[in-house]
């Protein structure tokens, strides 16, 4: 079980704890379960249907700008390794990783009955609707199978022109099916503030290795002091779990090296 973290609105982020003790009394006695977790935003995602249609037309626009973006941030961190770049090209495709945040940031727009999909870019990061999700789903099926080829390239210091043409040059020249249908939506841009804390979550999955679980306000609100101390039991046994898992590991360690030495 990993720990939960509450939701609240942007300016909320104390200990959840404080909050709930003084909004509901009867569960004080189980604050130091709730002291161990924070106030954090609710990444409100609204899922639509996604077009296979929508996702066949900005497969080319989606491969350019994964590679675009997969150069950039491989120059931003000066990454070399095979193991780091293969961790960037993995998260390309998902809003869950820095590099992938791109899919969040561009509308899918069209200017005329006949006139092509294009992408524009968007101040912040936007809700990840149908259009999100649609880059998403084009963006995994152009690196699909190419991810080592994309990490060799980019190890090897090749530039965004040169990997477009090994990655995309066939998906680019791939004949589209007509656009029949074809329904804009609106881009709304998330409150940075939410980005932020959401941001802070993945730096802690990642420093802890711990899964956290969003909770909403709502749902703190209604928690019961049996729902509490249910919560309080799930963590305590994962730390549990974890701490015994990093035993046997330290004793299965320990002998090898002994007899290494």
């Amino acid at each position: 079980a990993g720990s939960r973290l509450g939701l609240s609105s942007p300016q909320s982020l104390e200990p959840l704890g404080a909050k709930v003790a003084m909004a509901t009394p009867g569960l004080r006695s189980s604050r130091a379960w709730l002291c161990g977790t924070f106030l954090l935003v609710a990444c409100s995602r609204a899922s639509g249907e996604v077009s296979k249609e929508v996702v066949e037309h900005v497969k080319c626009l989606a491969c350019n700008l994964a590679v675009e973006e997969a150069t950039r941030h491989a120059e931003e961190s000066k990454a070399k390794d095979e193991d780091t770049l293969a961790d960037l090209v993995d998260g390309l495709c998902t809003i869950k990783k820095t590099e992938g945040k791109w899919t969040a940031q561009h509308d899918i727009v069209r200017k005329g009955p006949e006139a092509p999909l294009t992408l524009e870019k968007m101040d912040g990061i936007g809700l990840c609707k149908s259009e999100c999700l649609a880059l998403q789903r084009a963006c995994a099926a152009t690196m699909k199978n190419k991810e080592e080829t994309m990490v060799e390239l980019l190890m090897s210091g090749k530039g965004p022109a040169e990997i477009k043409k090994k990655v995309c040059k066939k998906v680019c020249a791939k004949k589209l099916p007509k656009l029949i249908e074809w329904h804009d939506e609106p881009y709304r841009q998330r409150d940075p503030k939410e980005v932020e804390a959401e941001e802070r979550v993945e730096k802690m999955r990642a420093e802890t290795g711990q899964n956290f679980k969003m909770w909403s306000r709502d749902e703190i609100a209604s928690m019961s002091q049996a729902d509490i101390e249910l919560e309080a039991a799930k963590d305590a046994l994962g730390a549990q779990r974890r701490e015994a898992k990093l035993a046997r590991e330290a004793e299965e360690t320990g002998p090898k090296v002994a007899s290494e030495l």
